[in-house]
């Protein structure tokens, strides 16, 4: 996994489509102490909320620190829900 589609809903009735990539998935990592793996089996708003905000933030899209900019958001949708197509960063190897 090295891309995770998300979309934030804020207050004010806007949205932002996230595509959370490799350094947003290491700071999620150094940050909690936990593998990507752990969205398997657990997933909590707050990380899916800092997944959203390292990527914003990454891309010049918001300035504010996390925990202020959390009162920003209404809500987000997490995956296929996200409405954001992945295009997967390598093909497989045909079979047979």
């Amino acid at each position: 996994m090295m891309r995770i589609s998300l979309r934030v809903q804020y207050v004010d009735g806007s949205e932002a489509a996230v595509i959370a990539a490799a350094p947003d998935l290491i700071a999620f990592e150094r940050t909690y102490d936990k593998p990507m793996s752990v969205f398997a089996t657990d997933t909590r708003i707050e990380w899916l909320l800092f997944l959203a905000w390292t990527s914003l933030s990454r891309q010049k899209q918001t300035a504010e620190e996390f925990d202020p900019w959390t009162d920003l958001v209404e809500g987000i949708v997490f995956g296929d829900d996200a409405g954001d197509e992945i295009v997967p960063l390598e093909s497989s190897q045909p079979t047979g």
